[in-house]
């Protein structure tokens, strides 16, 4: 299963997995979800946001 955001896909599968080895479970498995979601919108923004000169951060 995927969640898309914002053009971005999220393997939930995989970050469910990844929170069983942290130790991670219930609500605290859901917070860590919501964050790395959040993480990955935030990132694209970011990277597509226009700097002061114009253009993108990255150059494109």
């Amino acid at each position: 299963m995927r969640a898309d955001m914002a053009g971005m896909d999220l393997d939930v599968a995989g970050a469910v997995a990844l929170a069983r080895e942290m130790g991670v479970s219930g609500w605290a498995a859901a917070d860590l979800l919501t964050a790395l979601r959040l993480g990955l919108v935030a990132g694209l923004a970011a990277r597509t946001a226009p700097t002061d000169a114009g253009g993108s951060p990255h150059g494109g």
